[in-house]
Protein backbone atom coordinates (compact mmCIF):
# COMPACT_ATOMS: atom_id res chain seq x y z
CA UNK A 1 0.00 0.00 0.00
CA UNK A 2 2.80 2.40 0.87
CA UNK A 3 5.87 3.29 -1.11
CA UNK A 4 9.32 2.52 0.26
CA UNK A 5 10.20 4.31 3.46
CA UNK A 6 12.53 7.34 3.34
CA UNK A 7 16.01 6.52 2.12
CA UNK A 8 17.75 9.91 2.34
CA UNK A 9 21.35 9.69 3.49
CA UNK A 10 21.96 10.92 7.03
CA UNK A 11 24.24 13.75 5.93
CA UNK A 12 21.47 15.32 3.88
CA UNK A 13 19.70 16.34 7.07
CA UNK A 14 22.75 18.45 7.98
CA UNK A 15 22.49 20.64 4.87
CA UNK A 16 20.40 23.36 6.59
CA UNK A 17 23.25 23.82 9.06
CA UNK A 18 25.40 25.48 6.37
CA UNK A 19 23.27 28.63 5.82
CA UNK A 20 22.54 28.64 9.55
CA UNK A 21 26.28 28.66 10.27
CA UNK A 22 26.74 31.61 7.90
CA UNK A 23 23.96 33.42 9.74
CA UNK A 24 25.60 32.80 13.12
CA UNK A 25 28.97 33.88 11.74
CA UNK A 26 27.43 37.11 10.52
CA UNK A 27 25.91 37.73 13.95
CA UNK A 28 29.36 37.67 15.52
CA UNK A 29 30.96 39.84 12.82
CA UNK A 30 28.15 42.44 12.73
CA UNK A 31 28.50 42.81 8.96
CA UNK A 32 24.80 42.40 8.17
CA UNK A 33 24.12 46.05 7.32
CA UNK A 34 27.35 46.46 5.36
CA UNK A 35 26.63 43.29 3.39
CA UNK A 36 23.12 44.49 2.61
CA UNK A 37 24.20 47.90 1.32
CA UNK A 38 26.97 46.41 -0.82
CA UNK A 39 24.79 43.69 -2.37
CA UNK A 40 21.83 46.02 -2.81
CA UNK A 41 23.91 48.64 -4.62
CA UNK A 42 25.70 46.11 -6.84
CA UNK A 43 22.49 44.36 -7.92
CA UNK A 44 20.91 47.73 -8.74
CA UNK A 45 23.06 47.76 -11.89
CA UNK A 46 20.75 45.17 -13.43
CA UNK A 47 17.17 45.92 -14.59
CA UNK A 48 14.53 45.84 -11.85
CA UNK A 49 12.49 43.32 -13.86
CA UNK A 50 15.17 40.67 -13.35
CA UNK A 51 14.91 40.93 -9.59
CA UNK A 52 11.13 41.21 -9.40
CA UNK A 53 10.86 38.16 -11.68
CA UNK A 54 13.24 36.14 -9.51
CA UNK A 55 11.33 37.28 -6.45
CA UNK A 56 8.21 35.65 -7.88
CA UNK A 57 9.97 32.29 -7.44
CA UNK A 58 9.47 32.77 -3.71
CA UNK A 59 5.82 33.77 -3.83
CA UNK A 60 3.55 30.87 -2.92
CA UNK A 61 0.92 31.55 -5.58
CA UNK A 62 3.35 32.02 -8.44
CA UNK A 63 5.32 28.91 -7.45
CA UNK A 64 2.08 26.95 -7.26
CA UNK A 65 1.25 27.99 -10.82
CA UNK A 66 4.75 27.12 -12.04
CA UNK A 67 4.64 23.70 -10.42
CA UNK A 68 1.07 22.83 -11.43
CA UNK A 69 2.02 21.26 -14.81
CA UNK A 70 3.89 18.60 -12.79
CA UNK A 71 0.42 17.25 -12.04
CA UNK A 72 0.56 15.73 -15.52
CA UNK A 73 3.89 13.90 -15.29
CA UNK A 74 5.51 14.16 -11.82
CA UNK A 75 2.90 13.99 -9.09
CA UNK A 76 5.19 12.65 -6.37
CA UNK A 77 7.57 15.67 -6.49
CA UNK A 78 4.55 17.97 -6.73
CA UNK A 79 2.97 16.45 -3.62
CA UNK A 80 6.31 16.77 -1.81
CA UNK A 81 6.49 20.44 -2.82
CA UNK A 82 2.97 21.13 -1.54
CA UNK A 83 3.68 19.40 1.78
CA UNK A 84 6.91 21.37 2.17
CA UNK A 85 5.09 24.59 1.34
CA UNK A 86 2.70 24.01 4.23
CA UNK A 87 5.58 23.57 6.67
CA UNK A 88 7.41 26.57 5.22
CA UNK A 89 4.34 28.72 5.83
CA UNK A 90 4.05 27.54 9.43
CA UNK A 91 7.77 28.06 10.13
CA UNK A 92 7.71 31.49 8.49
CA UNK A 93 4.80 32.77 10.57
CA UNK A 94 6.26 31.42 13.80
CA UNK A 95 9.73 32.82 13.10
CA UNK A 96 8.48 36.26 12.07
CA UNK A 97 6.47 36.47 15.29
CA UNK A 98 9.44 35.33 17.36
CA UNK A 99 12.09 37.61 15.81
CA UNK A 100 9.88 40.63 14.93
CA UNK A 101 12.79 42.55 13.35
CA UNK A 102 12.80 45.66 11.18
CA UNK A 103 13.54 45.54 7.47
CA UNK A 104 16.35 47.55 5.86
CA UNK A 105 14.04 50.40 4.78
CA UNK A 106 13.02 50.85 8.39
CA UNK A 107 16.62 51.20 9.59
CA UNK A 108 18.68 52.69 6.76
CA UNK A 109 18.02 56.01 5.02
CA UNK A 110 15.85 55.00 2.05
CA UNK A 111 17.73 57.45 -0.16
CA UNK A 112 20.88 55.39 0.24
CA UNK A 113 19.47 52.03 -0.85
CA UNK A 114 17.70 50.74 -3.95
CA UNK A 115 14.06 49.90 -3.23
CA UNK A 116 11.84 48.58 -6.00
CA UNK A 117 8.29 49.98 -6.05
CA UNK A 118 7.44 50.11 -2.34
CA UNK A 119 9.38 49.90 0.93
CA UNK A 120 8.63 47.19 3.49
CA UNK A 121 9.36 48.07 7.11
CA UNK A 122 8.46 45.20 9.42
CA UNK A 123 8.64 41.41 9.87
CA UNK A 124 12.05 40.95 8.30
CA UNK A 125 13.37 37.72 9.81
CA UNK A 126 13.26 35.31 8.07
CA UNK A 127 12.77 35.89 4.34
CA UNK A 128 9.55 34.07 3.51
CA UNK A 129 10.25 34.19 -0.22
CA UNK A 130 13.65 32.57 0.28
CA UNK A 131 12.10 29.96 2.53
CA UNK A 132 9.42 29.11 -0.04
CA UNK A 133 11.89 28.92 -2.92
CA UNK A 134 14.31 26.61 -1.09
CA UNK A 135 11.56 24.45 0.40
CA UNK A 136 10.07 23.77 -3.05
CA UNK A 137 13.50 23.23 -4.65
CA UNK A 138 14.56 20.81 -1.90
CA UNK A 139 11.29 18.87 -1.85
CA UNK A 140 11.24 18.41 -5.61
CA UNK A 141 14.94 17.58 -5.90
CA UNK A 142 14.91 14.86 -3.25
CA UNK A 143 11.71 13.39 -4.70
CA UNK A 144 13.06 13.06 -8.23
CA UNK A 145 14.33 9.85 -9.75
CA UNK A 146 18.13 9.56 -9.72
CA UNK A 147 18.32 10.08 -13.49
CA UNK A 148 16.74 13.54 -13.14
CA UNK A 149 18.79 14.70 -10.14
CA UNK A 150 21.34 16.64 -12.22
CA UNK A 151 18.64 18.67 -13.94
CA UNK A 152 17.03 19.25 -10.55
CA UNK A 153 20.08 21.18 -9.37
CA UNK A 154 18.83 24.08 -11.49
CA UNK A 155 16.07 24.50 -8.90
CA UNK A 156 18.63 25.46 -6.25
CA UNK A 157 20.20 28.03 -8.57
CA UNK A 158 16.77 29.58 -9.06
CA UNK A 159 16.09 29.45 -5.31
CA UNK A 160 19.40 31.24 -4.67
CA UNK A 161 18.34 33.84 -7.23
CA UNK A 162 15.08 34.31 -5.36
CA UNK A 163 16.98 34.82 -2.12
CA UNK A 164 19.38 37.31 -3.69
CA UNK A 165 16.44 39.18 -5.22
CA UNK A 166 15.03 39.90 -1.77
CA UNK A 167 18.16 41.90 -0.99
CA UNK A 168 18.15 43.47 -4.46
CA UNK A 169 14.58 44.78 -4.11
CA UNK A 170 15.43 46.23 -0.70
CA UNK A 171 13.14 43.92 1.29
CA UNK A 172 15.51 41.79 3.39
CA UNK A 173 18.83 41.65 5.18
CA UNK A 174 21.35 38.94 4.23
CA UNK A 175 20.71 37.36 7.63
CA UNK A 176 17.00 37.04 6.77
CA UNK A 177 17.94 35.23 3.57
CA UNK A 178 20.33 32.79 5.27
CA UNK A 179 17.78 31.84 7.92
CA UNK A 180 15.07 31.60 5.27
CA UNK A 181 17.34 29.27 3.29
CA UNK A 182 17.95 27.05 6.34
CA UNK A 183 14.28 26.81 7.27
CA UNK A 184 13.31 26.35 3.64
CA UNK A 185 15.66 23.41 3.14
CA UNK A 186 14.37 21.91 6.39
CA UNK A 187 10.78 22.25 5.17
CA UNK A 188 11.74 20.70 1.85
CA UNK A 189 13.35 17.70 3.52
CA UNK A 190 10.22 17.19 5.60
CA UNK A 191 8.15 17.20 2.42
CA UNK A 192 10.52 14.78 0.68
CA UNK A 193 10.31 12.37 3.63
CA UNK A 194 6.55 12.56 4.23
CA UNK A 195 5.67 12.06 0.57
CA UNK A 196 7.25 8.60 0.84
CA UNK A 197 4.34 7.61 3.07
CA UNK A 198 1.65 8.66 0.59
CA UNK A 199 -0.20 5.54 -0.67
CA UNK A 200 0.64 4.66 -4.26
CA UNK A 201 -3.03 4.86 -5.25
CA UNK A 202 -3.10 8.60 -4.49
CA UNK A 203 -0.57 9.29 -7.24
CA UNK A 204 -3.08 8.26 -9.92
CA UNK A 205 -4.43 11.02 -12.16
CA UNK A 206 -7.98 10.27 -10.99
CA UNK A 207 -7.09 10.33 -7.27
CA UNK A 208 -8.77 12.88 -5.02
CA UNK A 209 -5.57 14.92 -4.27
CA UNK A 210 -5.29 15.69 -7.98
CA UNK A 211 -8.82 17.07 -8.01
CA UNK A 212 -8.20 19.12 -4.85
CA UNK A 213 -5.07 20.62 -6.40
CA UNK A 214 -6.93 21.50 -9.58
CA UNK A 215 -9.70 23.19 -7.59
CA UNK A 216 -7.11 25.14 -5.59
CA UNK A 217 -5.52 26.24 -8.85
CA UNK A 218 -8.74 28.12 -9.68
CA UNK A 219 -8.12 30.41 -6.71
CA UNK A 220 -4.55 30.85 -7.89
CA UNK A 221 -5.80 31.66 -11.40
CA UNK A 222 -8.21 34.26 -10.02
CA UNK A 223 -5.48 35.98 -7.98
CA UNK A 224 -3.04 36.01 -10.90
CA UNK A 225 -5.61 37.69 -13.11
CA UNK A 226 -7.09 40.15 -10.61
CA UNK A 227 -4.36 40.93 -8.07
CA UNK A 228 -0.74 42.13 -8.01
CA UNK A 229 1.77 39.46 -6.99
CA UNK A 230 4.47 41.40 -5.10
CA UNK A 231 5.26 43.90 -7.88
CA UNK A 232 3.38 45.72 -10.65
CA UNK A 233 6.35 44.93 -12.90
CA UNK A 234 5.31 41.27 -12.76
CA UNK A 235 1.95 41.85 -14.46
CA UNK A 236 2.97 40.19 -17.75
CA UNK A 237 4.51 37.23 -15.95
CA UNK A 238 1.28 36.76 -14.04
CA UNK A 239 -0.56 36.38 -17.35
CA UNK A 240 1.96 33.73 -18.41
CA UNK A 241 1.45 31.85 -15.16
CA UNK A 242 -2.32 32.08 -15.56
CA UNK A 243 -1.85 30.54 -19.00
CA UNK A 244 0.08 27.63 -17.46
CA UNK A 245 -2.85 26.89 -15.18
CA UNK A 246 -5.33 26.95 -18.06
CA UNK A 247 -3.12 24.68 -20.21
CA UNK A 248 -2.77 22.24 -17.30
CA UNK A 249 -6.54 22.10 -16.90
CA UNK A 250 -6.98 21.47 -20.63
CA UNK A 251 -4.52 18.58 -20.45
CA UNK A 252 -5.61 17.12 -17.10
CA UNK A 253 -9.41 17.01 -17.36
CA UNK A 254 -9.55 14.66 -20.40
CA UNK A 255 -7.06 12.31 -18.70
CA UNK A 256 -9.13 12.22 -15.52
CA UNK A 257 -12.34 11.56 -17.43
CA UNK A 258 -10.67 8.84 -19.49
CA UNK A 259 -9.32 7.11 -16.35
CA UNK A 260 -12.69 7.20 -14.62
CA UNK A 261 -14.57 5.53 -17.46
Amino acid sequence: MFKDKPSLSWWIYAIPLLPLAIYLSDLTSSQNQAWFISINQQTARLPDLIWTSLSMLGNGWSVFALALPMLLFARKPLYAAIISGVFAGIFSNLAKTFFNTSRPAGVIDQGVIHIIEHPLLHSAMPSGHTMTAFSIATAIYFSLDSKNKTMGLILFILAAGAGLSRIAVGAHWPEDVFVGCALGITSGLIGAVLVQYVPTSLFAIKAWPVKVILIASLMCLYLLITDTIDFVLNANLQIVLAGLIIITWIQAIPRIIDQER
